[in-house]
């Protein structure tokens, strides 16, 4: 049921309102105070009632913050026993999800995950009707925009902001105009049907925001739907490469060393002077490395930022202000355009949920018979040469298969994308 960031489906197939509620009837066996958000997905609020009636009848107390960002239910979540949020992120307006939190914001463990499943399948024991908790609603924002601030301070600097019709709507234009910044807001109003483009912030779904800032000379910052994620607009109207912000985020942090998830460029093994430390996809697996590390920041190359000093949660507002600050105060286009990108290809391929063990079965065997210099099987099978690498692993999130190739040159990565793609589509039939 879990998968690396919760549980995610599409809504009325994969995600039920009878999903919501097993989960909230375990979820309400493990923790005693949960405070719980979602995001403007129109099937959110529904499964948020379902949800909340199973911690109701297993005798939690909710405490429900309404429409939020992620990132800022995770950073609540230090004041209850656990948090809560609806949402599914980045995915399609069809799709929605739960995701988990403990106290220090980071997402459930896969053992936790697991816990909860196995609760789930046993026989459920309910409280009686005079036993049942009062929902309290609670306005979580301002004391998550005041520690931000605190954090990270003042700043003067103009910028584009676009939310893609999400959670941080109301909360990143607010909180950088409140930290002194000029803002422009783009697609603030949060809307589950996300009319101006799907929630996940890539190169085509930011075409407008993109060209804004191309013409204004200013820097643009998009999140994804429930804002855990955080994208950067260069001045020429070009998406900066997540990787490069992981460096230089790591040299304005000072930190000396990097948790990224395998599917992360090799320019950072090129430009970044610390230890990269790769893991599985998703941000559960990089909260749990960067616990007892000093001087280390998270990051994966979709856009998810980790800040361990202000929260294990994966904070896209946190992100768009810290970068902001470091924009003020260093030449960061300067700094962008000294990194060297590299060719990189990536696609996703669709596959029956029922099929993708085995496909990856076949696919683990031809990848064996390649003549390459190290191959690591943390999440799925990255597979590495001389001068190049690819990644074929099952979406955590999505019935699909993904594949990576990078290459130092097009023409390495263009052979490997070739050959990769190849085993893969052969595979799957």
């Amino acid at each position: 049921m879990f998968g690396s960031s919760g549980v995610r489906g599409v809504v009325g197939k994969e995600m039920l309102p009878a999903t919501a509620l097993k989960i909230g009837e375990a979820v309400g066996r493990m923790y005693e105070n949960v405070v719980i958000g979602n995001d403007p997905r129109t099937s959110s609020i529904a499964l948020k009632n379902a949800l909340m009636a199973g911690l109701l009848f297993t005798g939690a107390k909710i405490f429900n913050a309404g429409l939020v960002p992620t990132p800022a239910i995770g950073y609540e979540a230090r004041k209850h026993d656990a948090g809560i949020m609806i949402t599914a992120s980045h995915n399609p307006p069809e799709y929605n999800g739960i995701k988990i939190f403990e106290k220090d914001g980071s997402g459930i463990s896969m053992e936790k995950a697991e816990e909860i499943e196995k609760l789930i399948e046993k026989k459920k024991k309910y409280v009686e009707w005079n036993e049942f908790k009062k929902i309290e609603d609670v306005n979580i924002i301002p004391s998550y925009i005041e520690a931000i601030i605190d954090k990270i301070g003042f700043i003067n600097i103009e910028a584009i902001i676009d939310c893609s019709n999400g959670a941080a709507s109301f909360v990143t234009p607010y909180l950088l105009r409140k930290m002194g910044a000029k803002i422009t807001s783009l697609n603030c109003n949060p809307d589950g049907f996300f009319p101006s483009h799907l929630p996940e912030p890539t190169e085509k779904n930011l075409h407008i925001l993109r060209k804004i800032c191309k013409e204004e000379k200013k820097f643009g910052i998009a999140h994804d739907c429930d804002g855990d994620r955080m994208v950067v607009v260069g001045k020429n109207g070009e998406l900066v490469q997540n990787e490069k912000l992981m460096i230089l985020f790591a040299k304005y942090e000072n930190a000396k060393k990097l948790i990224v998830p395998i599917d992360s460029s090799m320019i950072l093994d090129d430009y970044f002077d610390g230890e990269i430390v790769r893991t599985r996809v998703g941000d559960v697996f990089i909260s749990q490395k960067l616990k007892g590390e000093s001087n280390a920041l998270g990051a994966e190359a979709s856009g998810t930022w980790t800040f361990p000093y202000f929260s294990y949660c994966p904070d896209g507002v946190f992100a768009a202000a810290k970068f902001l600050k470091m924009a003020e105060e260093i030449n960061v286009m300067e700094e962008i355009e000294r990194i060297k990108a590299y060719p990189m290809r990536k696609e996703s391929i669709k596959i029956e949920r029922r099929k993708t063990e085995e496909v990856m079965k076949k696919i683990e065997s031809e990848l064996e018979k390649m003549n390459y210099v190290n191959m690591v099987k943390i999440d799925g099978y990255r597979i590495e040469f001389e001068d190049s690498w690819a990644l074929v692993r099952a979406s955590g999130t999505e019935p699909k298969i993904r594949l990576t190739v990078e290459g130092r040159k097009k023409e390495d990565m263009e052979k490997r994308w070739e050959e990769i793609i190849e085993i893969v589509k052969r595979c799957i039939k």
